[in-house]
């Protein structure tokens, strides 16, 4: 069986770890720029699509408050056994909007009082930060663990890199 090479570098000492952490640097910066270009463009092409469909937008509202006023004031004559009306460039008509309850501030006090409980959400779930004060006895008693875990990190210092190449450039 043939061996295959990795792409992953091999470093060997605390040099080549310094090596690949100033490459990192220079690699974040050159993804920033290309990013900061990228979100710069995107910005543009929106606000110019913005720009250029606003009057189109302007005025398909106005055709659809046209068409809605056209609807309500011949409601009578143009749906008296149907909801809707099928033209040959569309349907327009009206349907039956889902049913909604608007409530106040002491709605949820004003069902408990008069007995109403039974119309009050209430969401019981355990509170994990204040947990991790419990002993490992406690959280066994609750079907519950701490989980302890390292997570590799690596922190660039970009700005040695800047100053780097600002020595260089000099």
């Amino acid at each position: 069986m043939a061996r295959t090479k990795s792409n992953e570098m091999a470093i060997k000492s605390l040099e080549g770890a310094d090596k690949v952490l100033q490459e990192m640097c220079e690699i974040e910066a050159q993804i920033e720029a290309i990013d900061n270009e990228a979100h710069e463009e995107i910005a543009a092409i929106k606000k110019r699509a913005a720009d250029e469909g606003k009057p189109l937008r302007e005025r398909y509202k106005g055709c659809v408050k046209a068409m809605e006023a056209y609807a309500r004031y011949f409601r009578g004559d143009l749906f008296k056994d149907r909801k809707s009306l099928d033209r040959t460039f569309g349907t327009f008509g009206f349907r039956k909007a889902p049913d909604a309850i608007s409530v106040t501030k002491e709605t949820a006090e004003l069902l408990q009082k008069h007995g109403l409980g039974k119309f009050i959400r209430t969401k019981i779930e355990p509170d994990k930060e204040a947990m991790l004060s419990l002993d490992d006895e406690t959280l066994q008693k609750v079907g519950a663990a701490r989980k302890q875990k390292e997570d590799f990190f690596i922190e660039t210092k970009r700005e040695l890199v800047n100053q780097e190449l600002a020595k260089l450039s000099a």
